[in-house]
């Protein structure tokens, strides 16, 4: 029965995330660096009621589309801070942006049809389309950016969509205004994902596509924006004569989204500046601690990220790929990363890390890897993806990291008993 079944290769992330959790670290603090949550905590801020009265009310299919009360506590977000009169006939609520994507790619792309992607980019666009028996088809990259003077010439007969993720995951680059509106008039049907849009690291503001969605479509997330990864909720906007498409094909996937997790966000939507703005205070006071760590330990940084939750650590030197040097890391290592094969196939010696983590994860985690680039001997194969199972022999290192005035340490052994 096997030849039945289509076969998708796992992520490598997914791989290093599994080898990582059912690791036994010996008593030593695990440090995960590589799941792309954010550790800001909004029921620390907001008090969220869930009576048994009020879930009473909910036991049943909601409305396809969502809860009418969140969709318009989305559509007013858009005239506040954008300006843009949105009906909330054109907001459809998901199961966080994967939910949305999956909606927007299957009312674009036919079977054999071509999805344009940056040649660098989050990884589940290439297998979402692979699922829906499309082909992806990779424009270079100029800087951290999509080379928009080069997108023209990739566009062709077989083209249904552009997916254009700014700012990006994981470089946390974005486009402006300018770019995102050239874009929008190339006269193909864009998804345009803005998860981390809110989440900027600088004072400058990051654009949204939203005056293009008469004619494109948004993915968007309260996972991300609002920190509650874990109760799923995103949404899609799409123009108003895409609404009827939209809606079947929610109904068909999934009928509705957790209507538990609708209420939590509406109840949260009235918040949102303030819980928005001290989530981006913590995430700009971590990558300034991220980035004066690494500098301090010697550690190179592929880029200075302008919005999200990641920072890449250029591992080119080492003598191992990320992949492998990754793997090591999780099971010998308690350290849990993000290797850049996933991103990008050429050029991808590098380390995705959330720095969105508790800070003092950031001191220790960044030290481990700093001691390991620094005295591991790497495997002779380049092109192995199996990790040692233990390190040449010595004496015991120590990792620490200050946290405020109080000093933390650990002792790792270096030929770990697993």
């Amino acid at each position: 029965m096997n030849e039945y079944y289509c076969s998708y290769p796992s992520l490598a992330m997914d791989v290093v995330m599994e080898a990582f959790e059912t690791t036994e670290h010996q008593g030593f603090q695990p440090i995960n660096l590589g799941k792309g949550v954010s550790s800001f905590n909004p029921f620390d801020r907001v008090n969220v009621q869930l009576s048994n009265t009020l879930l009473k009310d909910y036991i049943g299919y909601g409305d396809i589309n969502g809860i009418m009360d969140l969709r318009l506590a989305i559509c007013r977000y858009y005239q506040d801070w954008y300006n843009y009169d949105l009906t909330p006939d054109r907001v459809c609520i998901t199961d966080g942006a994967s939910g949305a994507l999956t909606i927007a790619l299957a009312m674009l792309l036919k079977p054999g049809g071509e999805v344009i992607l940056p040649e660098s980019c989050y990884p589940a666009y290439k297998v979402m389309v692979e699922i829906l028996n499309g082909t992806c088809c990779l424009v270079p990259m100029k800087g951290y950016a999509i080379d928009l003077e080069a997108l023209p010439q990739y566009i062709s007969s077989q083209t249904q969509a552009i997916i254009i993720n700014s700012p990006s995951n994981p470089y946390g680059s974005f486009l402006g205004r300018e770019e995102l509106e050239a874009i929008a008039n190339l006269g193909i049907p864009v998804i345009f994902d803005e998860v981390y849009q809110s989440l900027s690291l600088t004072d400058q503001s990051i654009p949204s596509a939203i005056h293009h969605c008469d004619r494109h479509l948004i993915v968007n997330s309260l996972s991300k924006s609002l920190a509650i990864a874990g109760f799923r909720v995103g949404y899609l906007i799409v123009p108003e004569d895409r609404v009827e498409l939209m809606t079947n094909v929610k109904a068909v996937l999934n009928m509705c989204t957790s209507l538990p997790s609708q209420i939590i966000a509406t109840q949260l939507m009235p918040h949102w500046d303030i819980l928005v703005s001290q989530h981006g205070q913590m995430l700009r006071q971590n990558w300034d601690l991220f980035k004066q760590t690494a500098q301090d330990l010697g550690l190179s940084l592929r880029t200075q990220p302008q919005a999200g939750f990641f920072a890449l650590v250029d591992v080119t030197k080492a003598e191992e790929s990320a992949m492998a040097l990754s793997l090591d890391l999780a099971q010998n290592h308690a350290l849990c990363s993000s290797p850049g094969v996933d991103f990008h196939q050429s050029d991808n010696a590098f380390l995705r890390l959330n720095f969105a983590c508790p800070s003092h994860h950031i001191e220790i985690g960044l030290s481990r890897l700093a001691n390991y680039l620094m005295d591991a001997q790497f495997v002779a194969n380049p092109s192995s993806i199996t990790p040692r199972k233990s390190l040449p022999a010595r004496s015991d290192r120590t990792y620490s990291a200050s946290r405020g005035n109080e000093v933390q340490s650990e002792k790792i052994p270096l030929n770990p008993p697993f």
